[in-house]
């Protein structure tokens, strides 16, 4: 028989605050495209109040609160939920001491990734760069596009009009210009030095930085989270821990969960599914999964929506399979819950449907769990169709 006690990792209110950091790169190469890939450290939140709705459609997640209530939540702080045990905290790889040119991303100074523009608008995109080589940046220099020019980029532009030595930053700015067709775009830029050579981000200088952008108003599906999952971080653990990677894919049994697309299996409620996203939990006691989806701005008429239950086993049947599904999101360096759903093997799928509009022009990156009520060999929880709609 499984514990039917819920441990302080899951509050009885659906304004409870998960606290779930994992340290993850900004939105240029110092994210996973470069050695400094998150790791996963875990910090207290502070208090907020987040002006975001749940609308209960049929089988509301288990709250001591009135279900029909649309008030927004208080989100109240608590102490940290989850450890770093496994490593220590990620430092920045210094470049060689013989690199000569070689940058690193400081901030977008203006238009930030996945800004979204009108068709056919012009935009001045800025970056604060720093010389991390040990030669000067001269007049010489330029900024260059590589590979397809989706922004109608210059094919060069001078870095300065004076000198960067090393250790010095720079605001670079290149003018650009939005597509015609409505979509998601990204240019890519290097830096090149008076012969022309190019060098960009990263130990080595080989990555770039690049211009992101949105063009155009969009309705129906906005944010896909199966065609993001596979960029998502994913980690695992138990109990008050997540410490280990999960990579994206592979077989369904690891010892360390899983987190990968299943398609044309049966569900718990008979029925055979399309495409979805199985998280299994770590195969321990309280076992842990969570993935942290790569950044969205949130636009006015957004809502998050999913099916949340279990695959049937081999003979169509699910008894025993007990999880808590969690849904959040991080904002800068701060974690908020948006909901929590109680989940056994019940032969039905709980829906799940979050007004997003409170959050509206924030850039956010969606946080996935699910945790596990005991033992864990039976969680096979999975995400049907989650989206976010407009």
């Amino acid at each position: 028989m499984r514990n039917h006690h819920y441990h302080l990792y899951i509050s009885t209110s659906i304004s409870s605050l998960v606290i779930i950091l994992l340290l993850s790169a900004c939105n240029f190469p110092t994210r996973a495209e470069t050695t400094e890939a998150p790791v996963g450290y875990i910090y207290t939140a502070a208090a907020h109040t987040v002006q975001v709705q749940l609308t209960q459609v049929s089988k509301p997640p288990v709250t001591s609160e009135d279900p029909t209530n649309t008030a927004a939540p208080q989100i109240t702080p608590s102490s940290p939920i989850y450890t770093q045990t496994a490593t220590s905290p990620p430092k920045k790889t210094a470049a060689p001491s013989d690199a000569c040119n070689i940058a690193e991303f400081v901030t977008d100074v203006t238009v930030p990734d996945d800004t979204r523009l009108p068709p056919g608008e012009a935009f001045e995109k800025t970056w604060r760069l720093k010389n991390v080589g040990k030669c000067e940046w001269t007049p010489e220099y330029a900024i260059v596009f590589i590979g397809d020019n989706v922004l109608d980029a210059p094919a060069s532009v001078q870095l300065t009009t004076d000198s960067v030595p090393s250790g010095q930053t720079i605001d670079v700015t290149v003018t650009l210009e939005a597509p015609q067709t409505p979509g998601k775009y990204r240019q890519n830029f290097k830096l090149a030095d008076e012969t022309g050579d190019q060098f960009g981000m990263g130990s080595d200088g080989t990555k770039p930085f690049w211009a992101q952008i949105r063009v155009g108003d969009q309705s129906g599906i906005v944010y896909d989270f199966l065609a993001e999952a596979p960029q998502a971080e994913w980690k695992s653990g138990a109990g008050d821990t997540l410490n280990t990677d999960v990579t994206f894919g592979g077989a369904d049994d690891r010892p360390e969960g899983a987190a990968k697309f299943k398609e044309g299996v049966q569900l718990e409620n008979g029925s055979i599914s399309g495409k979805l996203l199985l998280t299994r939990p770590k195969q321990v006691t309280d076992g842990v999964i969570a993935g942290f989806f790569p950044e969205y701005q949130v636009e006015d008429g957004d809502r998050l929506i999913a099916r949340i239950g279990f695959l049937a086993d081999a003979n169509g049947e699910c008894v025993v399979g007990r999880v808590v599904f969690q849904i959040a999101y991080k904002e800068g360096d701060t974690i908020y819950s948006l909901g929590e759903w109680r989940k056994n093997c019940d032969a039905t799928l709980m829906p799940v449907n979050l007004n997003l509009g409170g959050l509206k022009g924030k850039q956010v990156q969606f946080i996935f769990l699910v945790k596990s009520d005991g033992p864990s060999e039976d969680d096979w929880a999975i995400w049907n169709s989650p989206r976010i709609e407009r």
